[in-house]
């Protein structure tokens, strides 16, 4: 059905802080969200279209985006592009969808379902049994040694069975035009020399959530 673009119907709006401008893992604060609006389409009277939302930057562009409740977090520089910008989001409103990490350039126009989802970090509980299932910790920034200082890292525990669990590291880094994305088992890298990047201001953690494994 087709909908009607003079029933769109804002629902949420949320400012960001200008404190952003001035955050030294900022690469470029022209496109840093402003203002991250959430609206629904009215295909009809009485019925509604899918939740979506309109990203506006500092330099007065836009990109819609189907992932909804959007958070932003953080930038990796690109190459003669825009940054890919850090969010935080959900797949769907009202589903039973965690919250995900989605690494998008507005260069590459609206973010859809079918942008890669990362893992949030914090722990995993199972919804059968109420078992811890996974724990991880992301960073951003200059945060793995012999890599580029636009990675994101993840640090993850996952439980094999009741008393063994298996360590990787994913990461993503930024080869300026394009993501690459690697994940090493074990022997993974070790967080320590992470840990001190962070202490230095050179990466930052993406704080955790507490979450149930999916349906």
């Amino acid at each position: 059905m087709r909908l009607s673009m003079r029933a769109i119907l804002p629902i949420m709006m949320a400012g960001l802080t200008a404190g952003c401008a001035q955050d030294r893992l900022i690469v470029d604060k022209d496109w840093v969200p402003r203002r991250i609006t959430a609206h629904i389409s009215q295909v009809e009277p009485g019925i509604y279209g899918p939740k979506n939302m309109t990203v506006e930057f500092r330099n007065r562009t836009e990109m819609r985006s189907d992932i909804v409740e959007l958070e932003f977090i953080g930038q990796l520089a690109g190459r003669e592009r825009p940054p890919f910008n850090i969010y935080a989001g959900r797949r769907c409103h009202g589903c039973e969808s965690n919250k995900s990490i989605y690494v998008h350039s507005a260069f590459d126009g609206r973010m859809t379902r079918r942008t890669k989802r990362h893992r949030y970090p914090g722990q995993l509980y199972s919804r059968i049994d109420g078992g811890l299932v996974e724990e991880t910790r992301a960073f951003f920034g200059d945060c793995l040694p012999g890599h580029s200082a636009a990675t994101i890292v993840w640090f993850v525990r996952t439980r094999l069975d009741r008393i063994g669990w298996e360590n990787e590291v994913e990461l993503l880094e930024s080869l300026g035009d394009s993501l690459h994305h690697e994940i090493y088992k074990e022997p993974a890298p070790n967080i320590a020399p992470t840990l001190v990047l962070v202490e230095q201001g050179r990466c930052r953690e993406i704080p955790g959530n507490r979450m149930s494994t999916e349906p």
